[in-house]
């Protein structure tokens, strides 16, 4: 058995395209791999200095020449204003911690919503609707926890 460890945050565009990687990794290894999926948070809000600069257009002209270069889809419009991602990479772990197993599935809807649609992660009421698709996990109840004793010391 191999131990990996993925790094990651739900807002990191470096994390989103290494997926197809991580997939192939999963398929050749199968079983042989057992993974830890730890979050970091890159930050838990926006700067003052990145929402008094945020120009919507040029984020947006940034997000799609990083998805032609690696291949991953990004929103054809803009966010309405940059977002901390700390919140974001709690429901992942707050995931974790009331379904084991169901945070990978979490922070592949997180990344997906957070890069092609306008959801803020920063936001419970965003987390809540990306998260309200999936099977077998309570969105609601995730997106209520992110700032829960337990969730933040994990």
């Amino acid at each position: 058995m191999i131990e990996a460890t993925l790094y990651t945050d739900a807002g990191c565009p470096w994390a989103y395209s290494a997926n197809p990687a991580l997939r192939v990794l999963e398929w050749r290894f199968r079983d042989q791999l057992s993974w830890r999926l730890v979050m970091i948070g890159l930050r838990e809000e926006a700067s003052e200095a990145a929402v008094r600069a945020y120009d919507s257009e040029r984020s947006l002209a940034g997000w799609h020449a990083f998805g032609e270069r690696y291949g991953m889809p990004f929103a054809t419009s803009p966010k309405a204003r940059p977002s901390g991602t700390g919140r974001g990479c709690r429901a992942v772990v707050a995931a974790g911690l009331d379904v084991p197993g169901s945070e990978w599935k979490v922070l592949r809807a997180l990344q997906v919503g957070y890069f092609t649609s306008d959801l803020l992660l920063d936001d419970a009421e965003s987390i809540r609707r990306a998260l309200s698709a999936l099977r077998d996990v309570d969105a609601r109840a995730i997106a209520a926890r992110v700032d829960d004793d337990d969730v933040v010391a994990e």
